[in-house]
């Protein structure tokens, strides 16, 4: 499909790093505590950091996949290598409570795009993660797809979660529960990627 290979398992990866809480979720729950036009402004501008993070990387993949097949290759497996690293990083993960809080004076959307921009981790995440999911004939185009299904099933989610803000922000209790659970479903995931891969 477009130079796409296990959509069904980049589906299931890409949901669990959605459900997963992150800097981006925070910031758009802690702008929904003001309002939900606040809470989708913030969400504008997590999806548009997202959308430059996966543009940066999928033209650094594509353009080295032209440029070296062989190069290329080895940025899956070094990628492969780095979601293992990831996964097991994620198993070893203790409980943490989940600190949302009013934000302060400021356009929302502006403040969750630095959000989403100033993570170091994404762009080397995206790097790793989106090249697992094509062929090596694959273009840009492929990278292009992968992308907006990503940012669509994020967006949902998000949209969800601005929707139920009240409601989510008043049994925070539970969340160590949740957050946990999903991190060790998503540290598997991203093992038997690298596990996979690197059994050919």
């Amino acid at each position: 499909m477009n130079g796409i290979v296990d959509f069904p398992a980049f589906l299931l990866a890409s949901t669990l790093l959605i459900l997963s809480p992150g800097p981006g979720t925070l910031a758009i729950l802690g702008s929904a505590t003001a309002s939900r036009r606040a809470g989708f402004a913030a969400l504008a501008g997590t999806s548009t950091g997202d959308a430059i993070l996966m543009a940066a990387a999928a033209i650094g993949a594509a353009t080295l996949l032209a440029a070296n097949p062989f190069a290329f290759s080895m940025l899956k497996y070094a990628g492969g290598g780095y979601l293992v690293w990831l996964g097991i990083q994620s198993l070893r993960a203790k409980e943490q409570g989940l600190s949302i809080s009013a934000p302060g004076g400021g356009d929302p959307f502006r403040r969750s795009l630095f959000v989403t921009l100033l993570n170091p981790k994404a762009i080397v995440f995206f790097m790793a993660f989106f090249p697992q999911f094509v062929t090596p004939d694959s273009g840009a185009g492929a990278f292009v797809t992968l992308g907006v299904v990503f940012i669509a099933l994020n967006c949902l989610y998000q949209a969800l979660l601005i929707t139920g803000a009240g409601f989510i922000i008043r049994h925070l209790d539970e969340a160590p529960h949740y957050a946990l659970w999903v991190n060790r479903l998503l540290g598997a995931v991203f093992i038997l990627f690298g596990v996979r891969l690197a059994l050919g």
